[in-house]
């Protein structure tokens, strides 16, 4: 072997050296930083002519594990929908409230309650049947702001909606301006960012990443492009406030990719199942208005008991009693949409809209003041609402409840899926937290493993340097002989 040739393995392994050290260096540094990947040096052996001269560097590429990427994308898309979907159902338990601490909805049951007994007991107080009319009002408030604010939480849902595909556009558009990166120009930082990009999309919509020369391709989980060369964006029309009647398509906007319907929930056999984007759509589509049919089931159950001819035989026959359905007079039809929101006390017993208190009393036929000692027609209102009756249907309560209970039963529902939701997004966590640990295993920057490297390196490095010296302490010598 020639000075020549040696001196040639030597400093290609000095560059080879000092290529690793600066990578080993990088990733101890960027130890910490989210999304970053463990980066190597690629060598490969040179040839000149039929012998070989050392190594040549190839390039710097991030470590992959695709299939525990793959495994901890799936999870990641989970972990987003059962997390969104939990946080919804907590929403939905906040507002109706927990019996047991007596508060929203319930609360207004029970101070309802508390004072048509009060005032039955002592009938001859105007004190209380103050009080036990505007309890009546208190509770037709609270459906009606529970109502809206069903209508509040489906809105949000639509406006996250559009938020989350517009996110989704801006990754997609940014992943086909990678994609357009020459092969030869793909760094380990462009492999980073695709990454996490595809990861951000991901959440929103479950994807799977098809590698191909050039770049990638994303497939949502239904198998419709959404990245193939160019990006398919995705479609959706917000609406500015959802009211209760609106539903998918009349008019709620679904969404559409590569004109083909994606819509989570929808009728399209490519709709897209998870993903926080999915559980939003359940949430404006599903969740909420489920809890809407269960509020306009329990005031229709209010109106219904006090309709009864025989709780008040003073009212018009066939016609509502102390609470009304909006400007009808007629009790509200099976499963009827939008009680809740309309629920109203009679206005005979509201000084608000020219009625009297004492009407409570007397009943609301009353023209005149009757005695004040007589509380015969307030005891029939307190045994219409502590009775039993058999719950509207599609409340799923069997057997027959008082009103409160009826309202707890509602509640106590309310509050077990809340629990199942939080118990299944728990869950999906604590999958995701080891797949992810699994994955920064093999890919993240272990600092104790190349802070390990870094000493061979440098032995590397040591021993081309000595190669070198040796060569030129040789080639003095040589010269000092001539």
């Amino acid at each position: 072997m020639t000075f020549t040739n040696t001196l040639s393995i030597a400093t290609s392994g000095l560059n080879a050296a000092t290529a690793r050290a600066s990578v080993a260096a990088s990733n101890i540094a960027n130890a910490n930083t989210e999304g970053y990947t463990r980066r190597t040096v690629s060598l490969e052996e040179r040839i000149v002519g039929s012998s070989g001269a050392g190594v040549r560097i190839v390039g710097t590429n991030s470590v992959e594990v695709q299939f525990l990427t793959a495994d901890r994308m799936r999870l990641a898309a989970e972990n987003a929908y059962t997390s969104e979907k939990a946080t919804g159902t907590e929403r939905i338990t906040q507002l109706i409230g927990d019996p047991g601490v007596e508060n929203g909805l319930f609360r207004s049951y029970a101070r309802f309650e508390t004072a048509l007994k009060d005032a039955a007991a002592t009938p001859e107080s105007p004190v209380l049947l103050r009080q036990a009319v505007d309890s009546a009002q208190d509770l037709a408030n609270t459906f009606n702001e529970l109502s809206a604010r069903a209508d509040q939480e489906r809105t949000n849902a639509d406006r996250r909606i559009a938020e989350s595909v517009g996110s989704i556009n801006t990754a997609l558009q940014r992943l086909e301006d990678l994609n357009a990166v020459p092969q030869g120009e793909i760094t380990p930082e462009i492999t980073d960012e695709r990454q996490r990009l595809v990861d951000q999309i991901n959440e929103e919509i479950p994807v799977t990443v098809r590698r191909r020369e050039g770049g990638i391709d994303l497939i949502t989980d239904g198998g419709v492009f959404l990245l193939r060369e160019s990006a398919s964006f995705v479609e959706f029309s917000a609406t500015g406030s959802v009211g209760r009647s609106q539903t998918l398509g009349a008019p709620l906007s679904g969404l559409v990719a590569d004109g083909i319907d994606i819509t989570p929930g929808g009728s399209s056999p490519q709709q897209t199942t998870g993903g926080r984007i999915a559980a939003l759509f359940e949430q404006r589509d599903t969740i909420v208005p489920g809890f809407q049919d269960q509020l306009d089931a329990l005031a229709s159950d209010v109106i219904n008991r006090f309709a009864d001819d025989t709780v008040d035989p003073t009212k018009p026959v066939g016609e509502t009693g102390l609470f009304v359905n909006g400007a009808s007079t007629a009790p509200p039809a099976v499963n009827e949409i939008g009680v809740a929101a309309n629920i109203r006390i009679n206005a005979a017993v509201d000084p608000a809209q020219g009625g009297e208190n004492y009407r409570l009393r007397d009943g609301l036929g009353a023209t005149v003041e009757g005695p004040e000692g007589a509380g015969a027609q307030l005891n029939r209102l307190v045994d219409a609402f502590v009775g039993g009756r058999t719950a509207p249907a599609i409340l799923g309560v069997a057997g027959e409840r008082s009103a409160a209970e009826l309202a707890a039963e509602v509640a106590s529902s309310i509050s077990f899926d809340d629990r199942n939701a939080a118990d299944a997004a728990l869950f999906a966590a604590n999958r995701f937290d080891i797949a992810r640990d699994a994955e920064l295993q093999a890919v993240g920057v272990d600092t104790d493993v190349e802070l390990q490297d870094l000493l061979i390196i440098e032995q590397a490095y040591a021993a081309n340097a000595r190669v070198i010296q040796t060569v030129s302490e040789m080639i003095d010598t040589l010269l000092s002989i001539g």
